[in-house]
């Protein structure tokens, strides 16, 4: 939630229209008044940008120290415009007048920008440091883990609101500049103050609800039991990886605790020999109705949606264990993201003396474990303590800035995904866009490549996607081409946990099931696979037709294609779709718009994403933000992390 007030990109871009003015200002040179107004605005400026930078950073120190600077260059403003004849003497310049008259707003708009500043240093400095800090040891019991402070979360709360308001202020200060007789590029930055004012508004409004919800999450008016499900995604599955480890985290009145003999459990210990079990399914759950080894907890991850991921795991967990404690939520966590927050956790040792600090641990837990310790029980002993010492310093962070700086990060490439059973806690958590589930994308072209480890192997750690997307238009429709290509870099040789299932005469072959989402309109009109095609035993993947085409599955309101390969050392497999989307360019306030979402898989290794958008004939004053432009062709390329929302718009 800090994360989220913290970053005043808002505020300063609210107030980046200053600049221009102030250096028109500066220009002038007369007076002591005007100069102190203007050099108030640009010093007000210059200070919140660095202060942003500096909070980005985690140097609070330096973002104080501007931060104060821009409510002192502030004051300097208002001292400035009230000195006596400012505005007069500016006022005489026919080109400065119209842009002098509005002064008042302009001053009032930086003071409140300021102001809002002043709020979100309160927040960074005082959240995670210091005395009022928000997570402590708890001075009743300095042995047990740290806890949350809930009345300094009510305290923030508050502080959220007043930034708010002063963020509402800033937008209200600009509605009120008249734009008339003022230069077309200084309107433009004005109205551009007002939306991103407006933007900024948006996420403390979210802040505001989050703040409201947390101490209920916190375990404030009862104890609440979540689990933490760690997956590996060098044994791919559609959330991010096969889930070997849980913890079950309970929380009350914001002190976080784990379970004393161990923190985490194997999925074995649930899924005792693997046991599978007959539950009603939801319709878009296919791929755990036609794949048997799928109906267990440690298991039912396969669809990328984790809400229904998360709520499917809970429901064999209870069929395995009826007398499991109730549960209010479940996370799906991996080895990046422990990456991520080791800063905040600390390094640390193995039983053994193997280090574990965030340059070694994604490599140790999905590779180089398996070469160091070749007993499965010995492995499974010592990776257990790197995820028990992982989820004790989350309980208990030697660096509790750098451990929310890298929550942020995992939340946002999916490293982290949440699913909780209270709606309304649910409903805030979508709306952040932390659960992890497929998006609806309404009136938008939509597209997601889903891998599924079907190889019993741990083949994944090596392997590199690249995934390629042309679209051309028809009137409203697009027709699209979509190529995968998947590449085996596996390196010889390799311990025999990691080779899995695929040694003997066909070692080193990896088998990935490959799923391409597409929107629930589309239809599919030719496809190729390149390479051979593994035969699985549920049939799920199965082409047939002449020509061969794949089978078609609904999730979600999505279609999903699939197809599965056998791939050597060093080869590569591709499929190629052509499919149509009906009715998705859409037109508004006079341009031709087409949007598209992508969206990503957590992986070890991001994929490479490829888009080319084919202009119409006759296309002009195209606007494609993130696109670079050869003739008629659009082309965006780019490793990708995290879930893009593009679009492309033009006139006729």
């Amino acid at each position: 939630m800090t994360a989220d007030v913290q970053g005043p990109g808002g505020i300063r871009r609210a107030a980046r229209f200053i600049a221009l003015l102030a250096l028109t200002w500066l220009a002038v040179g007369i007076v002591s008044g005007p100069v102190d107004l203007a050099l108030g605005l640009a010093r007000t400026q210059a200070h919140l940008n660095r202060a942003e930078k500096a909070l980005q950073k985690g140097s609070i120190k330096t973002a104080r120290y501007e931060t104060l600077s821009a409510i002192g260059a502030s004051r300097r403003a208002r001292d400035g415009l009230e000195s006596p004849g400012a505005v007069d003497a500016l006022g005489v310049l026919p080109k400065i007048g119209p842009v002098v008259d509005q002064s008042d707003h302009l001053v009032r708009a930086a003071e409140l920008s300021a102001e809002a500043a002043r709020g979100t240093l309160e927040i960074a400095q005082g959240a995670l440091r210091g005395p009022d800090k928000i997570i402590e040891r708890d001075p009743a019991d300095p042995s047990a883990g740290a806890r949350i402070r809930l009345d300094r979360i009510r305290e923030i709360a508050a502080t959220v609101t007043e930034i708010r308001t002063a963020i509402e202020g800033v937008a209200r200060e600009l509605a009120a500049v008249e734009l008339d007789g003022l230069p077309r590029r200084v309107r433009e930055q004005v109205r551009n103050g007002i939306a991103r004012a407006a933007s900024t508004d948006e996420v403390l409004a979210d802040a505001e609800i989050g703040f409201e919800l947390l101490p209920d999450l916190l375990g404030a008016n009862e104890p609440r039991t979540y689990l933490i499900g760690m997956q590996n995604p060098a044994e791919q599955r559609g959330t991010g990886g096969s889930i070997l480890q849980f913890a079950p985290l309970r929380i009350v009145e914001g002190k976080p605790s784990l379970p004393k003999k161990k923190a985490s459990f194997s999925v074995y210990e649930v899924d005792k020999n693997r046991q599978t079990f007959d539950i009603d399914l939801p319709p878009d759950a296919w791929y755990v109705a036609q794949i048997e080894d799928a109906q267990r907890f440690g298991n039912a991850n396969w669809s990328p949606d984790w809400p229904l991921s998360a709520q499917l795991l809970l429901r064999y967990a209870y069929a395995a264990e009826p007398s499991l404690p109730e549960i209010h939520g479940v996370f799906a966590v991996d080895p990046i993201m422990l990456q991520n927050l080791m800063r905040g956790v600390g390094r640390f040792k193995t039983n053994y003396g193997n280090v574990i600090n965030q340059r070694r641990a994604v490599g140790f837990l999905l590779n180089k474990a398996y070469a160091a310790f070749p007993i499965p029980s010995i492995r499974r002993n010592v990776l257990q303590v790197v995820v028990d010492r992982f989820y004790e310093g989350i309980v208990k962070p030697k660096r509790p800035t750098e451990l929310i700086q890298g929550f942020g990060a995992s939340l946002t490439e999916k490293h982290m995904q949440i699913w909780l059973r209270d709606p309304a806690e649910q409903a805030f958590i979508e709306r952040m866009d932390w659960d992890g589930g497929l998006e609806p994308a309404r009136g938008a072209d939509y597209l997601n490549v889903v891998e599924q480890n079907v190889g019993g192997n741990k083949l994944d750690y090596f392997q590199q996607q690249t995934h390629e997307l042309d679209v051309a238009f028809d009137g409203d429709d697009a027709h699209n081409t979509v190529k995968v290509s998947v590449s085996n870099e596996t390196f010889l040789p390799q311990p025999r946990y990691v080779m899995g299932d695929s040694g003997g005469h066909e070692h080193g072959l990896t088998r990935p099931m490959m799923n391409v989402y597409a929107p629930g309109s589309a239809r599919l009109v030719a496809a190729e696979a390149r390479g051979t095609l593994y035969a699985m035993e549920s049939g799920a993947a199965a082409w047939s037709g002449s020509p061969p085409m794949p089978p078609e599955h609904l999730e979600l309101g999505k279609k999903v294609w699939p197809v599965a390969f056998k791939i050597p050392v060093g080869d590569t497999a591709s499929v190629t779709y052509d499919y149509e989307v009906p009715d998705v360019v859409r037109t508004r306030d006079g341009r031709r718009v087409y949007r598209l979402v992508v969206q990503h898989q957590p992986k070890v290794n991001p994929e490479t994403l490829v888009v080319r958008v084919h202009l119409p004939p006759g296309a002009r004053a195209v606007h494609a933000p993130g696109f670079e432009r050869t003739g008629d062709v659009l082309l965006l390329e780019r490793l990708q992390r995290k879930d893009l929302d593009l679009e492309v718009s033009w006139q006729e």
